[in-house]
């Protein structure tokens, strides 16, 4: 009997890994949060339930990989050429509309749902989703300011808990999608103009 070697092992854990996040894709896609289970993704996957909880502890977990590195779209950073209210508008309309897709929102709910009884849990959602993220729409803000284009005694995380919390209510709470109008008035009116 031939024993597996290194390199073989390594292939194939490499296709089990990537049939567990394209299955964890796939069922938030189509059942949702409620229905989602680590016995349904092996299943899908075609792996045993013992080889996910090799590498996630949990199916919050393997939610949170695939949400922040196969569905949320990377933010783009702030080249201090294009200006704030079109920086705005782009990276919020993305956010937006992957947001409102079914995978994206329910991978959302899960780690929301579970980070509520989980504080570990939350800190690693914020470590890899959200402070980034935030850090990057703060900064755009802050040069904005630096170059006098940004109200100056304006209060940033304010303007960012305006813009993306607006867009978050739209679609966790109302179940609505967002457009590029929509977008652009909230953009609008969360910038105050310069006098």
């Amino acid at each position: 009997m031939s024993e597996t070697s290194p390199q073989q092992k390594k292939r194939r854990n490499a296709r089990s890994h990537k049939a567990i996040l394209d299955a964890t894709v796939k069922l938030l896609g189509s059942n949702g949060y409620i229905d989602f289970s680590i016995e349904k993704v092996a299943g899908e996957a075609g792996v045993g339930k013992q080889t996910i909880y090799r590498w996630w502890d949990s199916r919050a977990d393997l939610v949170l990989e695939v949400w922040r590195d196969r569905l949320l779209p990377p933010l783009p950073v702030y080249d201090e050429t294009t200006p704030l209210r079109d920086y705005l508008e782009a990276s919020l309309l993305a956010f937006g509309k992957i947001i409102s897709r079914t995978d994206c929102r329910q991978a959302a709910i899960c780690i929301l749902a579970e980070a509520h009884r989980d504080p570990k849990l939350y800190s690693r959602m914020a470590e890899a989703v959200y402070l980034p993220r935030i850090g990057q729409i703060r900064t755009a803000f802050r040069e904005a300011q630096g170059q006098g284009l940004f109200p100056a005694d304006a209060d940033i995380d304010v303007s960012i808990d305006e813009l993306y919390g607006a867009v978050w209510y739209k679609v966790l709470i109302r179940f609505e999608t967002v457009s590029a109008a929509y977008i652009k008035k909230l953009v609008r009116q969360a910038l105050p103009p310069l006098t």
